[in-house]
């Protein structure tokens, strides 16, 4: 995965970090590229974190959030919906089902013996 790939990861699920956002300290990046920061996207979106700059005096500006656990629960919700896709396909061709029956037209497999009423 590339540097660009990961930012994007950490924007769209507003995460930081594999556990949180100290996972960015002591790593290469952070000690010679960002000149001790983290990254942007470790920011929270909005307008009232627009000044965010990743210094780690500026916490209360950060996704504090691990991205590890954003993930296994997108895949859970995932499952979730694959489960429900499933049980709307099974519901659906009941349905369908019901719609054949109830639209076929009767066969009268049977002869009546006698005309005569009987009352």
């Amino acid at each position: 995965m590339s540097l660009l790939q990961s930012q994007l990861l950490l924007f769209q699920l507003q995460c930081c970090g594999v556990q949180n956002y100290t996972d960015w300290i002591g790593t290469r990046w952070f000690n010679t590229v960002s000149n001790h920061t983290l990254p942007l996207s470790c920011c929270k979106q909005g307008p009232a974190f627009k000044n965010c700059t990743g210094q780690l005096s500026e916490k209360h500006l950060f996704n504090t959030q691990g991205c590890e656990k954003m993930m296994d629960l997108g895949q859970l919700l995932n499952y979730a919906m694959l489960i429900v896709l499933a049980f709307a396909i099974v519901k659906f061709f009941g349905m369908l089902g019901i719609c054949v029956l109830a639209c076929k037209k009767e066969n009268q497999g049977y002869q009546s013996l006698s005309t005569r009423v009987f009352a």
